[in-house]
């Protein structure tokens, strides 16, 4: 192979890591020294209306959801497949994309809910240089509905996957709610065992093009300590060769938006 064709592949390759490099690395130390990602808004503690709690602008992620839509839609046409959130909170996400769905007329697409309602699990604070707690991010199912009710969106449309994950993300679950076909996943978990139990579920899933959100991929710069959701996905990637990655423009600078599909062969 020649020198331009080693270079071209080169540039290739480099354009299909989502790893960073050392250079990458630095200099994203460094920018963000001067211009830090958002911290999020909400944790733990007292707040006085989880339902107002909004950890992304509801019109951004409707916009954005909107283009998910539109993408997917020129892709595999009318029917993109179903919509999965893993950690859901308050509702907030939810609610945006069920609205979205709703207004663009999108009537095959299904919703699904998983989350145990209990915020973060034991063991979080061990994981991604410490940055998690137990308990972060708790709201009640109960209360969830009752924010998404303010909403003006029915719970009942939506199947919920109550429970930790290493107990519901099973061939069980599939099986049950017939989960075949997947057009949108939206990762919110934020530790990197949660998020790789997750991609490992719809690993199987992915039979031809799928947008996967990560919503926490710079939260606290951990894809800069190379952990969390940055960390999952790229071991995700190592560990099924025949699936490739498009990134593609996000809702918000923390988080990360891919298409993912099945190579060519």
């Amino acid at each position: 192979m020649d020198k331009s064709k080693s270079y071209k592949v080169f540039l290739l390759l480099l354009i299909m890591s989502f790893r960073y490099n050392s250079i990458q690395r630095l200099s994203k130390k460094i920018f963000r020294k001067f211009f830090p990602v958002q911290k999020s808004s909400w944790t733990e503690g007292h707040v006085r209306d989880i339902c107002e709690v909004n950890l992304v602008p509801p019109e951004k992620l409707k916009n954005f959801f909107a283009d998910c839509v539109r993408k997917l839609q020129e892709i595999k046409g009318k029917n993109i497949g179903d919509y999965l959130e893993f950690g859901v909170f308050n509702g907030s996400s939810m609610s945006s994309m069920y609205s979205t769905a709703k207004s663009l007329e999108i009537n095959s697409m299904r919703f699904f809910g998983f989350d145990a309602f209990q915020g973060l699990p034991k063991g979080s604070e061990k994981e991604d240089d410490g940055v998690w707690k137990k308990g972060f991010y708790s709201c009640s199912f109960e209360k969830m509905k009752e924010c998404l009710k303010r909403k003006n969106v029915a719970s009942e449309n939506i199947s919920w996957i109550k429970g930790w994950y290493n107990k519901t993300l099973n061939q069980k679950t599939i099986k049950k709610y017939k989960l075949n076909k997947i057009g949108i996943v939206f990762i919110d978990c934020d530790t990197y065992s949660s998020s790789k139990t997750v991609l490992n579920f719809i690993g199987p899933l992915i039979k031809e093009e799928v947008i996967l959100c990560f919503d926490d991929w710079k939260l606290n710069d951990l894809d800069i300590k190379s952990m969390g959701e940055y960390k999952a996905f790229n071991e995700f990637l190592d560990e099924n060769t025949y699936l490739e990655a498009q990134e593609i423009k996000s809702y918000n600078r923390k988080s990360k938006s891919f298409i993912v599909k099945p190579k060519k062969s």
